[in-house]
């Protein structure tokens, strides 16, 4: 039996046309085949097609990969301000409580 994705929002959806838009975009701009890019990528050339076409069943790593290859920026234009970000959230997570969720308290409801 296999398990059913979650139903994704228009706007994921969006997102996902959208980057998967640009990488073509951005392949064709430096006149780079669908091969080539599955070469650098260690993919099919199918998984390619289905990441230019937003496909959400391509895996988040393959994807922010080739956008790498292709020259698109994720998160930061540089490694030294992807540093300075990286940096930014960790300190920001040191200060976050570990658990997102709070413990139940037993309620006293003797009355």
């Amino acid at each position: 039996m296999t398990k059913e994705p979650l139903p994704l929002s228009n706007s994921t959806l969006s997102v996902l046309k959208t980057l998967g838009a640009m990488i073509k975009a951005a392949r064709l701009e430096r006149g780079m085949s669908q091969a080539e890019l599955s070469r650098r990528l260690g993919v099919s050339r199918y998984t390619v097609i289905a990441l230019e076409k937003g496909d959400p069943k391509v895996g988040v790593g393959t994807v922010f990969e080739a956008a790498t290859i292709v020259g698109i920026p994720l998160l930061a234009d540089d490694q030294r301000a992807l540093n300075k970000l990286a940096t930014t959230v960790a300190n920001l997570a040191s200060i976050l409580p570990e658990r997102g969720r709070r413990k139940k308290v037993a309620l006293q409801d003797d009355f």
